[in-house]
């Protein structure tokens, strides 16, 4: 069902009650800081009152059949790789392509890329039409690789009213475009548990993040994530605990406890896992602490406007510190390496460290 548009005296409520605000930018637009009367977090009105809306979140199932059967209607289903990267809209505003994040941001770093992806053809007869994906590889937000730059995988297009295309159309889309997608991993009857458990025993064992399910007409989706990829996820941010959203490690220690339950997996050998995940990663943030250092991450970038940096710069979060590590040129482009330094969990565990004591 269509959204249409936005009423301006919505918008200006809106500015006048902090849930949205003006930005003024490379291009100036209005993004919603928070969720207003059905309008979503990180919507987007940009010049020409083109609307790019905000992503909602998708329902996250904890046990795979009942869930299916109480969230997913329609009786074909399709399940793609839930991936983790940067999460981006990408649309065409005013004869140019832009990239926007989660919550609303004019990503420059992703917009770069972005034009740079052979996506002209597809916006030139699709110019309502926008991208929704994950960027992974070397951007900001996401680990380092050697293996390539960047890739976008294409998990949804909205068709520019808030409606997201059936699935069949948007793999064919993508295919015709040249422009890759989310790893499609089959397309079941909605009942067919034995395949997709078996499907889901596999993407446990590879370590993957999960998988994404969605209705042959893309109205109904649920996302299931397996206890590897939840015990990964603790092992690899623990060391950052005091700077992660509240609830992270709490949901995937309950996510895990379903699966290995659901799937009779071995409770001892996960139970071991997800407290060495715990205690080892934390016990080493304690020690990085403890010997004079900081609480860090390293990224790595590659750039055609070496400017793009300190756009980046702009958006980190205060209780995030960048530092450049060294910067080279490359040709006409600038790769920076450089570290984030985590001020919160850096601060807590060293005044822990040094004796300060707290009232629970």
């Amino acid at each position: 069902m269509s959204r249409g548009s936005i009423e301006r005296e919505k918008v200006k409520n809106a500015i006048d009650k902090g849930k949205a605000e003006a930005m003024k930018e490379e291009i100036n637009y209005i993004k919603f800081r928070s969720t207003y009367k059905g309008i979503e977090r990180g919507t987007v009105i940009a010049p020409g009152r083109k609307i790019i809306w905000g992503f909602p979140h998708i329902k996250r199932i904890f046990t795979l059949e009942k869930g299916l059967k109480k969230n997913i209607k329609e009786k074909i289903i399709f399940i793609e790789e839930k991936i983790d990267g940067s999460n981006i809209r990408i649309a065409k505003i005013k004869g140019r392509i832009y990239a926007f994040s989660r919550g609303g941001f004019l990503d420059y770093f992703a917009t770069e890329k972005s034009r740079g992806l052979g996506l002209e053809k597809f916006f030139e007869e699709h110019p309502k039409y926008v991208l929704c994906g994950e960027m992974i590889g070397n951007t900001p937000y996401t680990k380092p690789t050697k293996k390539f730059d960047v890739k976008l995988l294409v998990f949804d297009i909205d068709d520019g009213h808030g409606n997201y295309l059936p699935c069949e159309m948007k793999y064919e889309l993508l295919k015709k475009y040249n422009i890759n997608s989310v790893p499609v991993l089959g397309k079941f009857s909605a009942d067919n548990f034995k395949e997709i458990n078996k499907l889901v025993r596999h993407i446990n064992r590879a370590r993957k993040e999960g998988i994404v399910i969605k209705s042959e007409g893309r109205l109904d989706v649920a996302k299931y994530v397996n206890t590897n990829a939840d015990i990964d996820d603790i092992k690899n941010c623990v060391h950052l605990y005091f700077d992660m959203p509240f609830g992270f490690f709490n949901q995937r220690v309950i996510r895990s406890s379903f699966f290995i339950r659901d799937y009779n997996l071995d409770r001892e050998k996960y139970a071991k896992e997800l407290g060495s995940a715990y205690i080892n990663g934390l016990i080493k943030a304690l020690d990085i602490v403890s010997s004079g250092r900081d609480i860090e991450e390293e990224f790595e970038i590659l750039v055609n406007d070496v400017n793009i940096w300190e756009k980046i710069r702009k958006h980190t979060g205060k209780e995030v510190k960048l530092t450049i590590i060294w910067k080279r040129k490359e040709g006409k482009k600038t790769r920076i390496r450089f570290t984030k330094t985590y001020l919160e969990t850096t601060r807590k565990l060293r005044s822990y460290l040094n004796g300060k004591g707290i009232t629970d």
